[in-house]
């Protein structure tokens, strides 16, 4: 899906939530009403929202619409970051938007009041009168997911502290008055977990980070983002095991902990997290480190409570080296890719290390939907390609990993195909290898040495080439862009995780995420297989995303990711039908071997020990 030139309302509906137009996730800048209003209304990605429920007549018009109309610039900033990541081309929305306000007061319309009432009142003594609201167009922002099981709820406050103490007297607040509350992030959990007919908190102010490099450590507030924190401890010589770029560390430690192809290294779960702070239920302050807080090392594999908002956490600093790079490792099965990922992170190799399949890769490097088909026709017909494992490492960890190869398709070769994708649908590939190929895969003929400079050649690799398949007013912007070389660096794409978000750019992503062993590589391929079957069963798209290796080479975490048009409501159906029948599916992965641990286990618990979570059938607490 892309936008829809001249149908405002329909790219509104289609906005992912992935809140990439909240961060400056490209270097070019953030939107500046969303920065200095800070509620998500403010943003573009709110805006989408509260457009679309304009044009359908879902909400009048009211003092914070106008002020949200009138706050947006057009400056046109989050036009290139949505194209980047999905395709859609926001600003045209935004001029709908501001066309529709201007019509409004030129028939003399006046907005409709807002009352304040005794709860309304108490929330800006807490915050400041700016920073809490009843006003329906910024609950229209904070209403919304796109997950297929989810329901619009209109929330009836959303307020935005500034500090702990501020969450404390909140949540004091509405215990004392009997009303619900949700904390929310930078977008949402994408599975509706952030959305309540009472108050959201919103932890967007909370923006606080302080370094300790001395003892290698860093504090981070509730409102900081994953890309936010990693650009800070980057420019300070270290890397922190983050998530998606736009989530807020925060709240990802609360959801699901944080894991990435640096996990394999770095770990997951309390592996990263020095201490955190909480406010609980009642509205006390406890720390992971004291008497009071939740014990790190109790696991127990069912759904569990939250343990309150996580208001700060101190997390670990990894020194970077400066001979750190990545290369790719190309193989035709997924038993292969997994045996040789599972050999290095056993033998300790590699500080990132990732198993990935051509649907990720394909979408991942290309700038729009139609060169993702090329990408993925390239590697699967041309190339013979079905995953490819990334090692990002030093130049040790690389010497190791070459060695142990049986193929390595290194940066030069992945910068060149990436900015010569166009030529793709052209003779590009083909004309270079034939002749050329031997008895062996296709993609051994483009790992020999000297092919570099002929695939640049042939496929004219320039970042001028790559910018002709977007639209021509987006094209400069594009040059800029890919001339850096970060744009096509594995290490750092994988260090700020800049295009991952374009996972959701054929459709809203609903991931199946697992711990799995593998002593039997055999046990990823039928997750795969049976979620493949599922999938093409219900009508739907999907396929494998990745793979790291954890704890020397006996567990991995592996995501299985399904799409849909989440504004399609014979998908949405689809998509309600496939996921019930996942639910059973997965109690089915246990029964095969009690190993297999569903993401859905460790939700509200990000902060646990993994040794509890990975071997919790050896915990003596949970002996029969």
């Amino acid at each position: 899906m892309n936008s829809h030139e001249n149908d405002p309302l329909r790219t509104a509906r289609e906005c992912r939530h992935y809140a990439m137009c909240k961060i400056d996730c490209l270097g070019t800048g953030v939107c500046p009403s969303g920065s200095r209003n800070h509620y998500v209304s403010h943003y573009p990605q709110g805006m989408m929202d509260i457009t679309a429920a304009l044009l359908e007549e879902r909400i009048p018009v009211t003092p914070a619409l106008l002020d949200i109309a009138d706050s947006c610039t057009l400056c046109g900033i989050c036009d290139l970051q949505c194209h980047f990541v999905t395709g859609l081309r926001p600003l045209e929305v935004f001029r709908e938007l501001k066309a529709r306000v201007d019509l409004f007061r030129k028939g003399g319309g006046e907005p409709e009041p807002v009352p304040e009432d005794d709860f309304l009142r108490e929330l800006r003594r807490i915050t400041g009168e700016p920073f809490s609201t009843s006003d329906p167009a910024h609950m229209m922002a904070y209403a919304h997911d796109p997950c297929p099981i989810s329901a619009l709820t209109l929330p009836s406050y959303v307020t935005l502290p500034e500090n702990t103490r501020q969450v404390s007297r909140i949540v004091r607040l509405c215990r004392r008055e009997g009303v619900e509350w949700s904390v929310r992030g930078n977008g949402s959990s994408v599975m509706g977990f952030v959305l309540s007919p009472g108050l959201v908190i919103d932890t967007a102010r909370m923006k606080t980070i302080s370094f300790r490099t001395g003892d290698r450590s860093v504090t981070v507030g509730a409102g900081v983002s994953s890309m936010e924190l990693q650009r800070e401890a980057l420019d300070r010589g270290y890397r922190v095991n983050t998530a998606e770029p736009s989530a807020l560390y925060c709240a990802n430690i609360m959801c699901s902990g944080i894991f990435s192809l640096f996990s394999s290294s770095c770990g997951t779960g309390l592996d990263n997290i020095l201490d955190a702070e909480f406010v609980d239920d009642e509205g006390n302050i406890v720390h992971l480190s004291g008497p009071d807080g939740p014990n790190p090392c109790s696991f127990q594999r069912r759904p569990s409570p939250a343990p309150g908002i996580c208001t700060r956490a101190v997390v670990r600093l990894h020194p970077v080296c400066e001979d750190e790079s990545a290369v790719a490792v190309p193989f035709e099965s997924m038993e292969a890719a997994v045996e040789y990922a599972r050999e290095l992170n056993k033998r300790d190799i590699g500080l990132g290390i990732g198993v990935l399949g051509t649907e990720y890769l394909g979408t991942f490097l290309a700038p729009v939907s139609s060169l993702s088909a090329s990408m993925r026709r390239l590697f699967r017909k041309d190339l013979g390609i079905e995953y490819m494992v990334l090692v990002l490492g030093n130049r040790h960890h690389l010497a190791a990993a070459r060695d142990m190869a049986p193929c390595v398709l290194e940066q030069g070769i992945i910068r060149a195909v990436t900015l010569g994708m166009p030529s793709l649908n052209r003779s590009g590939i083909s004309s270079i290898l034939k002749g050329m190929e031997g008895g062996e895969a296709p993609y051994h003929t483009l790992a020999q040495p000297g092919m570099q400079p002929l695939l640049e050649a042939a496929l004219n690799s320039s970042p001028e080439n790559l910018a002709s398949a977007v639209d021509p007013d987006l094209r400069d912007a594009y040059r800029k862009l890919y001339r850096r070389e970060g744009m096509t660096d594995i290490l750092q794409l994988n260090s700020l995780r800049v295009i991952s978000s374009r996972m959701g750019r054929e459709g809203h992503v609903v991931a199946y995420i697992f711990y799995v062993p593998l002593d039997d590589p055999g046990l990823s391929l039928k997750i795969h297989e049976e979620f493949s079957q599922l999938t093409q069963r219900n009508g739907l798209r999907g396929d494998f995303g990745f793979l790291t290796p954890l704890e020397r080479g006996s567990m991995g975490i592996l995501e299985w990711d399904m799409y849909l048009d989440h504004t399609d409501d014979r998908e949405v159906k689809k998509g309600q039908k496939a996921m019930a029948e996942a639910a059973e599916m997965i109690q089915g992965f246990h029964n095969l071997d009690s190993r297999i641990l569903w993401i859905g286990f460790v939700f509200n618990r990000g902060y646990t020990r993994k040794e509890s979570f990975l071997h919790s059938g050896s915990l003596l607490s949970n002996e029969q």
